[in-house]
């Protein structure tokens, strides 16, 4: 009874970084209740297929918290992965917003829809995606089998592991500037045309008039937003099971 609930913490210890990092439906983040009841759920369907490894079974209390913090390292660093590859659309809505002259206080966590609208939009239009597509069924599956790679309480942070996380943050700027192009294209091209609109009728208050021509064709070209977006996101995503499990990697090597 002792092994399997030294299993079902440690267990429930690695899933918390990955549920944490979990996108909703509907933007935003779950709360810290829903959670670790997640967590604790998932580590109740794996502890019966999960086995303690012989060297914990009978270690003292300093070797199993060790364990468990080796535990919370990995479950952040999958997590990591996962957010990495769901924030891109933060980014790439805050970049519309600013280009189409939707422009609002931007935050550092998801975008709120009281504060920053098209962003939230673009965000929870994502996250639809994300779950419709069965993402998270390929995500919580290569969780699963990182227990493969990784046993409990013996993960490591490799090099492997952190050239993988960096290459995962790098493509948040990458694939959000790809998003956001053809809007950074088409305000390039409007207040191109404004401006020598501007030299050839120099009473007209070009500036004024920009705002509404850039917000309406902003609004047009993002009528047809939902193909570009499932475009740049669907490869990272079809890629992210991989990426979790090369995290989860104790080292190079077979």
């Amino acid at each position: 009874m002792l092994l399997w609930l030294i299993a079902w913490v440690l267990i429930g210890l690695r899933s918390l970084g990955v549920i944490a990092a979990l996108p909703t439906p509907g933007g935003g983040t779950l709360p810290n209740r829903i959670r670790v009841a997640l967590s604790m759920m998932l580590a109740v369907l794996l502890v019966g297929v999960v086995p303690l490894p012989v060297e914990l079974q009978d270690a003292d209390w300093i070797r199993l918290a060790m364990a468990a913090v080796s535990e919370v390292l990995l479950g952040f660093a999958m997590g990591l992965v996962v957010r990495a590859a769901f924030s891109i659309t933060a980014l790439g809505g805050r970049l519309i917003a600013n280009e189409i002259g939707l422009n609002s206080p931007p935050g550092f966590d998801v975008p709120v829809p009281a504060q920053e609208p098209l962003p939230a939009l673009i965000t929870a239009f994502a996250g639809v995606l994300f779950f419709g597509l069965g993402v998270h069924q390929d995500m919580l599956a290569a969780f699963a089998r990182s227990f493969e790679f990784s046993p409990l309480g013996t993960y490591t942070v490799t090099a492997v592991a952190l050239e993988r996380m960096i290459k995962v943050t790098a493509d948040i700027l990458a694939v959000g500037l790809r998003i956001a192009a053809p809007f950074i294209a088409l305000s390039f091209i409007i207040n191109l045309a404004f401006s020598i609109l501007g030299k050839a009728v120099p009473r007209m208050n070009v500036f004024v008039a920009s705002i509404s021509v850039r917000l309406w064709a902003g609004l047009l070209l993002l009528s047809g937003f939902g193909a570009l977006l499932l475009r740049n996101l669907d490869p990272l995503w079809q890629a992210l099971p991989w990426d979790m499990l090369e995290v989860s990697l104790r080292s190079a090597g077979p």
